[in-house]
């Protein structure tokens, strides 16, 4: 199986000189412009008052420091050289799998035998699951959603574990590595046939044939800009992509990117988190996603991104859910909807809302 480099070598090493002298609406370290002033970044006072030399960053814990802009732009430097498919894993789901349904770990190398060894089975559709930063096989996105699938459905489930480049200390490691590991999941799909959200979404535009779906929870905001989404997840990055916004406005994007992008409670803050802990608003992307394959919950199309809100009534759409061709037929759009403080999030709303109408850009 070959990996597809040159394209993302290249475009990394054009982007790997001095930033800056860079047009600040294109540098990775001025995303809070995105925001448009509309933020939950705490504002930290940079040392010796110099911004320009400083950047703002979440840690491990979820919370932002101050960082050097230099060393920013050392792991860019760093990143090009990556060898993503030396450390990635693959774990491998199905209800009848070569080990009694078990999951089954597999390195790059052994993708080609998928079918003819471990029960890979090509006329099933193929879900393929990718953990973010400081996420590995142990993510709530990977073991506990391929098995809400396969509970729903006889399919194939494929999670990727970059775990080793998703370095669990240092955040732009990880984003830089996530063109590389774009790279791999690529090949992967073009040899199955068949990414973090960003990493779904850079895989779906190297892949000669256009991929079904992508549904991105929770998009990464730091060191991605809206303005270059050759670099991100982007509405044409498969033939439907659905964003579902948990909290967004610091450690994830806020802006609608795909077809169909939902904001549960509005999208920054979700009942039952406390804020400043964004890794619970994060978390529940995933949880409402799971819910979701087994109930249908509406949510209401808005005018627009700033209008989200209980007036919404334009008509209405399910989060998520199960069935691929049900998903497509979603008309284009934001939408806004409610959830519980607890498990079970997801619930059917009950008031009356106005018949769907056609809705075109």
């Amino acid at each position: 199986m070959k990996i597809k480099k040159s394209y993302w070598q290249s475009y990394w090493q054009s982007q790997n000189d001095d930033l800056l002298d860079l047009d600040l609406d294109l540098d990775d370290m001025e995303y809070e412009r995105d925001f448009h002033g509309d933020s939950l970044i705490p504002q930290l006072l940079f040392p010796r008052d110099e911004p320009r030399n400083f950047v703002q960053l979440p840690d491990q814990s979820g919370h932002f420091e101050v960082v050097p802009r230099a060393l920013v732009r050392e792991c860019r430097r760093n990143a090009s050289s990556y060898e993503a498919a030396a450390d990635m894993k693959f774990w491998f789901y199905a209800r009848y799998s070569a080990d009694d349904g078990k999951p089954i770990k597999l390195d790059f190398d052994e993708l080609g035998l998928l079918a003819s060894r471990y029960g890979f089975r090509p006329e099933l559709a193929t879900k393929i699951l990718i953990h973010g930063w400081m996420g590995s096989s142990e993510s709530e996105v990977m073991d506990p959603l391929a098995k809400a699938y396969l509970e729903q459905g006889d399919v194939n489930v494929v999670g990727v574990d970059w775990e080793e480049g998703a370095d669990r200390i240092w955040y732009p490691t990880a984003r830089y590595h996530a063109p590389a590991v774009a790279d791999v999941v690529a090949a992967m799909i073009e040899e199955l046939v068949g990414l973090g959200a960003h990493i779904a979404g850079l895989a779906g535009k190297r892949t000669r044939q256009k991929i079904g779906f992508i549904v991105g929870l929770d998009p990464a905001a730091p060191l991605f800009r809206l303005e270059k989404p050759l670099e991100r997840l982007a509405a044409g990055d498969a033939q439907y992509v659905e964003v579902i916004h948990t909290n967004g406005k610091a450690l994830w994007i806020f802006e609608n990117i795909g077809k169909v992008d939902i904001y549960p409670n509005g999208g920054s803050n979700q009942p039952g988190c406390e804020f400043p802990d964004l890794a619970c608003s994060h978390q529940r992307a995933v949880e409402y996603f799971r819910e979701s394959l087994k109930v249908k919950n509406f949510a209401n199309r808005c005018v627009n991104v700033n209008e989200l809100g209980e007036r919404c009534s334009l008509g209405r759409a399910t989060l998520g859910g199960f069935e691929t061709r049900g998903m497509r037929s979603k008309p284009r759009g934001v939408y806004y909807m409610n959830t519980a403080e607890s498990r079970p999030f997801l619930k059917d709303v009950k008031r009356v809302v106005a018949p769907m109408v056609p809705h075109y850009h």
